[in-house]
């Protein structure tokens, strides 16, 4: 009997440390503020994406100007607008902040008159009126962005952990939704790219068209440097950022401004660009801290 108590002693003990463990782990381990049914990562990464949508949509109906028989346009451009809406309502649902409710709404009051213009039969009139609303709304998605990320800021503040891994947490949380922007943004960008590139022809182009295509290029040039030096990069993360650059890499300035792509080369390249933005965005959406 002795010996049996004996042989048991070990494993109970061993037990009761596990036990410990898992309660202290749980007692020091981060907490994971939401926001609604979603991360703020998510979040982030949705709000981001609403840009690129937009920059997309009025590629699209540029494309389709001289293009009107490509129903592959098309399609992205109904199936832009579906989820564009769909997110918008989402973002909504889920904010309890009032800053946000009121970019989301500046959006929403926006957006009414560019979707008349981008489901109209394509016309260089129209596209002139999509081009001159379409800054001002991709900067009311901006502006939910930053907001998104001052409610992920201050759910932060209310962590009750220990002060100094507060702190330590905090910073890297902050870092985190910051490279998910860039990144995100830069998914944008490549659209913004294309749509400008369209907006150079004779007929829509004005005298800021040329220079913006130009800043368009060198932003998305020098930005790609933050996403190579980030701290949460790894194997995959580096895969998928040299394979983003491999396709960037088919896209010269001097090609760009002297409009040396045809229409479909442009709208292609700038698609698998985004795809791939896209898939790094999303490595760092679900990168734990």
């Amino acid at each position: 009997m002795k010996n049996k108590l004996s042989t048991k002693r070990p494993q109970v003990k061993l037990f009761i440390i596990g036990i410990i463990t898992i309660c202290l782990n749980s007692m020091y381990a981060q907490p994971n503020p939401k926001y609604g049914i979603m991360s703020f990562n998510k979040a982030i990464n949705i709000s981001e994406k609403q840009g690129m949508l937009l920059q997309k949509m009025a590629k699209d109906y540029l494309y389709m100007v001289e293009n009107s028989d490509d129903n592959k346009a098309s399609i992205n451009l109904m199936t832009s607008k579906i989820i564009f809406e769909k997110q918008n309502e989402i973002l909504s649902r889920n904010t309890t902040s009032k800053l946000t409710k009121n970019n989301i709404l500046k959006v929403q009051n926006l957006w009414i008159e560019f979707k008349k213009l981008i489901e109209s039969n394509p016309n260089f009139d129209n596209a002139k009126k999509i081009l001159n609303l379409n800054t001002d709304l991709l900067k009311a998605t901006e502006n939910i962005v930053h907001s998104i990320a001052i409610e992920s800021r201050n759910a932060d503040n209310s962590l009750t952990t220990n002060l100094e891994e507060k702190e330590n947490y905090k910073e890297k949380n902050i870092a985190l939704k910051k490279i998910i922007a860039i990144s995100g943004r830069q998914r944008m960008l490549a659209q913004r790219l294309a749509l400008y590139y369209l907006a150079n022809h004779p007929t829509l182009k004005d005298k800021n068209s040329e220079q913006i295509l130009k800043n368009i290029y060198f932003e998305i040039d020098g930005t790609n440097t933050p996403l190579l030096l980030s701290d949460f990069d790894n194997i995959e993360l580096d895969q998928k950022i040299a394979a983003a650059l491999t396709i960037w890499e088919l896209i010269k300035k001097d090609k760009l401004t002297s409009q040396g792509y045809t229409h479909k080369e442009i709208y292609n390249i700038s698609n698998k660009l985004t795809r791939a933005y896209n898939e790094i965005t999303t490595l760092y959406e679900h990168t734990k801290l």
